[in-house]
């Protein structure tokens, strides 16, 4: 939520120098994902679900309804085809019926 995770750091530049678009999604737009990102999409969550308002329940849970609603969209903009997702996911329940 807070966008400081050490440990996406060396992703978000291993992107950059490879030229890939990244897509941020926190709640702390001055955050050093947030600077490094092409886009940024603000994500407010009031709180989460435990007593302690520690546990990213809530967050996690809105997080994965903002990306499939971002694949969803992605797939639909650029055309993208079963066959292409079928390279790189070639194994588990997925990758199975994919590549029939």
């Amino acid at each position: 939520r807070g966008g400081k995770t050490r440990e996406l750091f060396p992703i978000l530049d291993i992107c950059k120098r490879k030229g890939v678009r990244v897509i941020t999604v926190t709640e702390n737009l001055e955050s050093p994902l947030a600077k490094g990102a092409d886009v940024v999409l603000k994500q407010y969550v009031n709180r989460e679900t435990d007593k302690y308002n520690s546990q990213g329940t809530t967050s996690s849970t809105a997080l994965a309804m903002i990306f499939h609603a971002l694949q969803t969209a992605l797939i639909e903009e650029t055309d993208y085809k079963n066959e292409q997702f079928a390279l790189i996911h070639p194994g588990g329940a997925v990758g199975e019926r994919l590549n029939k």
